[in-house]
């Protein structure tokens, strides 16, 4: 119903934590079993809104309410403001691109282009190790829900990390969003791993299932310690019919 909230949204939208949360009745949502009784993992908490507006103002107070709600505005606004800088970034690189060649930078295109061709390739095998560990990531919850997954990977340049999200030319990433001290953004799987939709997946024989990686991924660069992370999740099924006998 649209009067409810999810558990997620209830600590996010009105300044709750999970201990506040739990003197609230709560609705499950979801959860349950796939044929041959493999769990989906446990059903969501929805929540009243009416309740959760109660929770708040006691907890908080009006006043209380009123200046964490001013505070988020100004953070909405200061990360609107930082997304529409790197979004003016990014169509000046493209407009770049494409006139580089109109305005006699062919040359040194070509250049640039085959200076980086190493580059090219450890960007490659960048891709394929971090396909690799997220796969060997993949598994089960105790519930037999696919779990989520992560990854991190040291010593990454500006340039590399640039290069690994399809701008090689953005390489002081002020295409990026920063927020703190690192990039974060949400990336389709098919073009950080450069591969198809059959690659992003790992059969577990022994449960007869398949999990798919989720089609978006999570991407996390931090220029001062050279880190990066790659987070995500899986999507499960059944990839054939059980055999209870023989």
């Amino acid at each position: 119903p649209y009067d409810m909230v999810s558990s997620a949204e209830a600590k996010k939208e009105y300044f709750l934590t999970a201990r506040d949360l739990a003197t609230l009745f709560y609705e499950p949502v979801g959860g349950g079993f796939l044929p041959g009784l493999i769990s989906t993992g446990p059903p969501t908490k929805w929540y009243a809104h009416s309740h959760l507006v109660n929770l708040s103002l006691r907890k908080h107070g009006t006043a209380g309410v009123v200046k964490k709600l001013e505070a988020r505005n100004k953070r909405d606004e200061k990360k609107r403001m930082k997304e529409e800088e790197a979004e003016q970034a990014r169509q000046r690189l493209m407009t770049a691109a494409s006139t580089s060649t109109a305005d006699g930078a062919a040359a040194a295109t070509a250049t640039t282009m085959k200076a980086s061709a190493s580059d090219t390739q450890e960007v490659k095998r960048l891709r394929e190790g971090l396909l690799k560990m997220a796969k060997q990531n993949m598994g089960f919850e105790m519930s037999g829900a696919p779990k989520n997954w992560k990854i991190e990977v040291p010593g990454i340049s500006k340039a590399t990390f640039a290069a690994l999200m399809g701008r090689p030319t953005d390489v002081d990433l002020e295409s990026f969003v920063k927020n703190g001290a690192y990039y974060k953004e949400k990336y389709e799987a098919s073009k950080l791993f450069r591969t198809d939709e059959a690659q992003l997946t790992k059969d577990f024989n022994r449960e007869c299932v398949t999990q798919n990686i989720g089609p978006y991924v999570s991407v996390r660069y931090k220029p001062s310690t050279m880190e990066l992370s790659v987070s995500g999740y899986a999507e499960m099924y059944a990839t054939m019919s059980y055999r209870l006998f023989g």
